[in-house]
């Protein structure tokens, strides 16, 4: 029982749904797309984006924007498919954070590795509604992929930082349990609208979750943010537990070849980025902190999201969420459950910080 408590549930869902699907004990379904992208995703982006404090990412500004933008762009190009590009694009915010809270982390390399991963998600995200559009042919040249591209994030981070402005405002005149109503209806009525004049609502979700997040005292940022942290894990808990339900483990144990050249790829192409991004200022990037940045790279349920979010209809469907769950699997396994010690063999304590920061 010791061990299995290190297991986060979440992974213990995605585990059970796959053995109850390889024994064929539930019968096979498909997930509505729109479903998880209005339903699931918001709160998870949110969760991550309300977590962050505004002097902390203004400070590391910077490296948030190289090491996540870069880190998805980096790891698309190297991936098999332009789909499973996308949504492997995505380091996952929950599992990213859930990691670092059991640490002693240093705050600047704690502030990079959250902010990379929400930089890298909108990114990935952006990535995926375009990569979904060329392979159902809804764009099909240069021009319209980059007004797509455009259109998603000019149109996303427009409405979002509108109504993350006006919620801010709003906010403080609300009694508590109001305040948490209103976060929830802006980050809803942030997708609703971006989704619905054609715009990215998960940037849009994005951009509110930071605008709102800054306009809390610590005092009453923690019950606010208690919520979200609650209402994140549930809705990353259904996530496993829907793709665990979708894919068989005879089936991931069919591509185990593809899978571990998969993930041999994307971890290369990851330490690449990170020794390529910190090498203009290796003063302020020791080894071992390039090497926690390499393995913090998670991915989870951000991922296993999108890739629920693949209709049906696309080529390859089952095989990109095979490969989605094996990686995903994979990752929590070996990088998720070591993280901690890898951290500590490595040296890092919050100490560390005050002699590498000039």
């Amino acid at each position: 029982m010791t061990v299995l408590r290190r297991w986060p549930w979440p992974f213990l869902l995605l585990v059970l749904g796959a053995m109850l699907a390889t024994a064929r004990v539930v019968p096979s379904f498909t997930v509505s797309p729109t479903l998880v992208l209005a339903v699931f995703l918001p709160p998870l982006l949110f969760d991550a984006g309300f977590s962050m404090r505004a002097a902390a990412v203004r400070r590391e500004l910077p490296w948030i924007l190289l090491l996540g933008l870069a880190g998805a762009v980096l790891t698309a190009a190297v991936s098999f498919g332009l789909l499973l590009a996308a949504i492997l694009a995505a380091t996952d915010p929950v599992s990213v954070f859930a990691a670092l809270r059991r640490l002693r982390t240093p705050e600047r390399l704690r502030v990079a590795l959250e902010g990379e991963s929400l930089a890298n998600d909108g990114v990935a995200v952006l990535l995926f509604v375009v990569a979904l559009a060329v392979v159902q042919r809804r764009v099909i040249d240069a021009p319209e992929v980059l007004g797509l591209v455009f259109s998603q994030a000019a149109g996303g981070l427009v409405i979002g930082i509108g109504i993350g402005l006006l919620t801010r405002r709003i906010l403080g005149s609300l009694p508590r349990p109001l305040q948490i109503v209103g976060t929830v209806f802006a980050a809803y009525a942030g997708y609703l609208l971006a989704d619905r004049i054609g715009a990215s609502g998960l940037l849009a979700v994005i951009a509110i979750s930071l605008i709102v997040g800054s306009a809390y005292e610590p005092s009453t940022h923690h019950q606010v943010h208690r919520f979200w942290r609650q209402l994140g894990f549930l809705m990353s808990s259904a996530v496993f537990l829907l793709v665990g339900l979708q894919v068989r483990l005879d089936e991931v144990a069919r591509v185990g070849g593809r899978l571990l050249l998969l993930v041999a790829v994307l971890l290369l192409a990851r330490a690449l980025m990170v020794l390529a991004v910190t090498a203009v200022r290796a003063d302020l990037w020791p080894w071992s902190w390039r090497l926690a940045l390499v393995w913090a790279g998670l991915r989870g349920a951000l991922s296993l999201a999108l890739a629920l979010g693949v209709p049906a209809t696309v080529a390859r469907h089952d095989e990109i969420l095979v490969l989605v769950f094996g990686f995903v699997f994979l990752s929590l396994v070996v990088q998720g459950l070591s993280t901690g010690p890898v951290f500590k063999a490595l040296g890092i304590t919050r100490q560390t910080a005050v002699t590498t920061v000039p």
